[in-house]
Parts: structure tokens; sequence; C-alpha cells
């Protein structure tokens, strides 16, 4: 048996809408949900996995979106019918108990600890993004100035490897001796080099100005259209940067390793062949200028190692203090309205931004192709091995569309949003069973049409990993999160592309961080209520929700400062998740069959759906698991 309806029976109950205008204007609960998806699944998960596996994943994301709805359905349906939160309803599932906690409650533990590391890595995203835009320091400023030349080069560079046309590959040659230039100038203000051990990166601008004339020896010609665009050879320079300085700013003579030989013979022999190509004489001359500029090009750029600037644990200090503050004082509506129009406002951005690579002349060489689309609905897992390439897609399968904690966290809104307390306690009259069928109906929009949303938000942040991140080999990672995640803008908006994403980004984030929490504080209470840690009171609880809406956002703060690394963190919740989804799964169809009010059950074809839905979780965590297993395993 299910535990009693608590809800009022003294409320006030109202019909529900039942034309479509009507509807729309009760639709809520979803709109928080993907307020709170967006930010960590969508925009850092989403895209890390385009870049990392190309197209070939975008069947799996399709199918993330999509297959955990009926289960989200089911879990409303079940507290619009019962009026029971979904903490207190899946602590009735059979089997082990410790104390008044069943295995799923303190599975649920488990996980709530992994997601808290995923919220510090969200308020350090945001952190980022504030500290590249409105930098604290004069250090912040510098620093910011010399990874966005870095990053700026990488983009370049790719962007070259795939032009064709001749006038747009001179015109990128140009800009990549001149951001050479910015780069190793902004260097120069981080770190001092020893000039007698090495020459000081500024060094760069007389070794590469010359080749910005027009009157180059073949030589310098080879330097210019195949060296300095080679993306190996900033490899080469990273490697020798590694081997020499490694974490100290005092050069050591080592000897080279096996990568850095190889890189500089994989140089010499696309120079060589360059050369070649271009001429029928001796080329003995021209190698050796060119062998002469790469020797004095890896001494300009081997680089001692640099601290990040600190600016973004400032920043994530201090957003942390306000949202404890918005959290205590908010109300339903404000969230409501906070996240629905920054997710709206971004998500439009970045529809616009996959349609603009389409359209574009400036964006040709990132277009997406047919040939794309095709591969990612081939059902392929991408490249390496299979068990890597699906453990890190079933990580984010956990986490894209509805992950486990929004599923858990829905019917809250649910409540909070009316759709419980207008049903009324439930009874055997008719009025009562068309009051309930009506606000599941509305349930049942509001729930698809939020993921109408995600989903197509999910697979435009799928498709700009792919197409830009992907083909350049850049995975998001780190303090350079944010920044390298700006660069799906750089092809569309241009200069404006850092404005254009800091903005979204921290809207997006920020939401995410914003509503989560405010969800886990609702959860971690009813947690407490339903383990009888706390009375078992709607004051007291209520309470609860107030202590933790200030100390949740603390927590993940203070996780993120002490050194958590926001993609990892977002995966592993992922992988926590997404072995929860089965569990949901199961939950659900229990509560379909053991708690459904006769009167209300669903057809047949949503039962089908309802059990395919749970299948296909069972299998995606049951792989989630047994591919982390294998990885630790080895």
């Amino acid at each position: 048996m299910t535990e009693p309806d608590t809800r009022d029976p003294n409320a006030t109950v109202e019909s529900p809408p039942t034309s479509i205008r009507g509807i729309l204007s009760k639709l809520g609960p979803g709109l928080i949900i993907a307020g709170s998806i967006v930010g960590s699944g969508e925009l850092i998960a989403t895209t890390t996995t385009g870049a990392k596996g190309g197209f070939a994943l975008l069947w799996l994301i399709i199918i993330g979106c999509l297959i955990k709805v009926f289960v989200q359905i089911e879990l409303g349906r079940y507290t619009i019918t019962t009026g029971v939160t979904s903490i207190r309803g899946l602590s009735k599932l059979p089997g082990p108990r410790l104390g008044r906690g069943n295995w799923f409650i303190w599975y649920w533990f488990i996980m709530f600890i992994f997601i808290m590391g995923q919220l510090g890595g969200i308020v350090g995203g945001v952190g980022q993004a504030l500290s590249i835009s409105m930098p604290i320091t004069e250090y912040g400023s510098e620093h910011n100035a010399f990874r966005e030349a870095e990053t700026v080069l990488e983009v370049t560079r790719a962007q070259h490897s795939i032009t064709s046309d001749p006038k747009a590959r001179k015109t990128l040659q140009r800009q990549i001796i001149e951001i050479e230039i910015d780069s190793a100038s902004a260097f120069a203000k981080l770190a001092s080099v020893n000039d007698a051990a090495l020459p000081n990166p500024e060094n760069a601008r007389l070794l590469l100005t010359p080749l910005m004339q027009s009157n180059l020896s073949l030589a310098e010609r080879c330097i210019v259209e195949q060296l300095l665009p080679d993306p190996r050879l900033r490899q080469l320079t990273k490697q020798l940067s590694a081997t020499q300085f490694g974490s100290t700013n005092i050069p050591t003579m080592k000897p080279e390793t096996p990568e850095i030989v190889d890189l500089r013979t994989d140089l010499s022999f696309s120079t060589d062949a360059y050369l070649r190509a271009n001429t029928a004489d001796e080329i003995t001359q021209h190698q050796a200028t060119v062998t002469a500029f790469m020797q004095y090009y890896t001494d300009a750029f081997t680089r001692p190692a640099i601290h990040a600037s600190n600016d973004h644990n400032w920043y994530a200090a201090g957003l942390t203090i306000v949202t404890m503050a918005l959290l205590v004082i908010g109300r339903y509506t404000f969230i409501q309205t906070f996240s629905t129009v920054m997710v709206a406002l971004f998500t439009l951005v970045t529809i616009a931004n996959v349609f603009g690579l389409q359209t574009m002349d400036s964006a040709i060489a990132w277009k997406i192709q047919w040939a794309d689309i095709k591969e990612g609905l081939s059902f392929g897992l991408g490249p390496g091995e299979w068990t890597e390439s699906l453990g890190f897609a079933l990580a984010t399968f956990g986490i894209i569309g509805v992950g486990a904690a929004e599923l858990i966290a829905y019917p809250y809104w649910c409540m909070e949003h009316g759709y419980a307390s207008f049903t009324g306690v439930r009874d055997d009259s008719d009025g009562w069973a068309n009051r309930a069928r009506g606000w599941i109906r509305v349930m049942k929009w509001d729930a698809w049409c939020s993921a109408a949303v995600y989903t197509f938000a999910t697979v435009a942040f799928f498709l700009l990993g792919a197409a830009i991140l992907g083909r350049i080999e850049l995975i998001p990672a780190g303090d350079d999160m944010v920044r390298s995640l700006s660069v799906m803008y750089r092809p569309v908006f241009g200069p404006t592309a850092q404005f254009v994403f800091l903005f979204g980004a921290i809207a997006v984030l920020y939401s995410t961080f914003f509503v989560a929490t405010a969800g886990n504080a609702r959860m971690l209470s009813d947690v407490l209520r339903t383990l009888g840690w706390i009375k078992d009171t709607d004051e007291s609880y209520g309470r609860s929700v107030k202590w933790m809406c200030a100390i949740l956002p603390a927590v993940c703060g203070i996780t993120y400062i002490m050194g958590v690394k926001p993609v990892v963190a977002i995966i592993m919740s992922g992988v926590m998740q997404s072995i929860m989804l089965p569990m949901l799964g199961g939950a659900a169809i229990y509560f379909r069959y053991k708690y459904c009010d006769d009167r209300l059950k669903p057809n047949r074809k949503s039962d089908i759906l309802l059990i395919v839905s749970a299948i296909g979780l069972l299998i995606a965590g049951g792989f989630a698991a047994y591919t982390k297993i294998a990885s630790i395993l080895g």
C-alpha cells in the first residue's frame, strides 16, 4: 500500500483546462526541468560527446532525450493520483532496507554526492565565463589574452586544414602568423624566460614578421603555406615544453622523447614533399632554411608552465552567495520565470548558430553535410575502442534530456505548480476522476512540450560540438572548458562570438545551478523526512528546504574551489545517473501496476511504450555500469 494521501482535504480544487490555449497557460514544471538540464547535459556533456565521437552518436543523443519521457509521465501520474512525493513513493519499493531507508534511497544518497560535484563543476563554469568576460585582476586579464590567442590559433590552423579555396587559405596563413606574434607577446607578460638558457618568446616577432612580405623565397613559402599551419608544429613545442620544463620555470636538458622525434620527422617529410612539388631544382638549400627556421621556432615557443588566474574561483564564491540568498527568499514563480527566459534566449542563439553554419559563406568550411547526419543515424559508436566510446556516450545519456535527478525532481515541481493540489484528495467520485484525468493530460502536455524544447536544443549543441570541436579535435576540459566551448560560435558570429557565447553560457549554466539546487533542496529534505531524521510535518519539511537552499550551494561552490574538474565531475554524475535510470524505469512500471487508479489507467499503447522505455533504460544503465567497471579493471 502507498502512504495515505497527505493533501489538505479543505484545499480548493480546480477544474483542469480543456482548450489548447488553457493547457499551454498551465505549463511550467517541464520548463523548470528544461532550465535545469540545458546547462550541464546539453552545453557541456553533449558538446563534449560530439567533440570526442563526432557525428556517430547522434542517434543515441536523440533516443536519450525521448526515451525517458514515458517514465517521467508515469512518475508524475503517481504523484497527481496519490498526492505522495516521488521520494516517499520510491522509498516504498520492495527490496532490502537499512533503517527506514530502502536500497533506492541509499543509492540516491551516493548519486547525490556526485551531483554535488556536478553542480560544483557548473558553478565553476559560470565562474570561468565571468572571469573571461570581466577579469578581476591584471594577471587574469593578461592570462585571458594569452589563452584567447592560443585558442584562436588552434581554430585557425584547423580551419586552414579543411579549406580548399586558395584565397581563403592565404588569408588564414597571414592570420596564423599574426596570432602567433600576439600569443608570444601575451606570454612574455606572464612568465619570464632565462635568455641564457632559452630565447625569449618575444623574439618570435623578429622571426615571423618577415614572412608577412609578398616576395618570399621557396623556403619561406614552404614555411608559411606548409609548416606554420600544421597543428603538429605546436604539438612539438608543447611536447618540448613538457620535457624541458615540466612544472617548473627552470629548463633542463633532457633527451627528446620518441613522440618528439616522430613529430620532427613527420614535419620534415611534410615540408620536403612541399618543396619537391614546387620545384624541379635541388632542394638541399631550401631544406636547410626550413630546418633552421623550425629550430628557431621551437626555441622561441618552448615555454615554461604558467599558472591559471584565480579569478574564476572568486566569481564562483560570489555566485554561491548570491544563489543562497535568491533560493532562500525565492518562490516558484520567480524560479520558473528566471529559468525559462534564460534558457530560451541561449537556445535560440544556438539554433541560429547551427543554421548559420549551413548558410553563411564565412562558415562554409564547417557546414554540416547530409553524409554527417546519415553517419549519426547509422547506430555507430565513432572512433576508438567501442567500450570507451560507448562508456562516454552512456555517461552523457544519463544526464541529457531528463536525467535521473530530474525524473525524481519533476513530481515536486508538479506539486508546487498545483497539479496535485488542484486534483484534490483521492476519492471514489466521478468529479475527482475527471479532475485527475484532466490534470494528468496537462502534465503530459507539459512533459512533451519541454521534451521538444530540450531535444531540439540538445541536437543543436551536439551538432555544433561534432561539426567544429570534433573536426579540430578540441576537447573542452579544465580551466579552458568554457573558452573551448566558445569556439563553436566563432565561424558564424566572428569577433563577437565570445561575447555571445559568454552571455549564453552564464545564463544557461547559472540557470542549471539555480534550478537544480532548488530541486535538490526539496528532494534531500524529503529524504531526511522519510528516514526520520527530521519531523514528518510540512512545517519541518519547509524549514529543511530553506536550510538546504543555503547549505547546498555552499557545498557546490567549495567543491569547485577545492579543485573539481567540471567536465570530469559532470560525466561522473552522468555515470551514476545512467545506473539509476533502470531503477526508475522499474519503479515507474511498479507504480503503474500497483498504485494506478483503475479509472486513470493509460491505454495499451502507453503501457507498451513505458515498458520499452524501461527496457531501454535497463540496457543503457547496464552498459554504463559494465563499461565503467571495465575501465577501472583495465
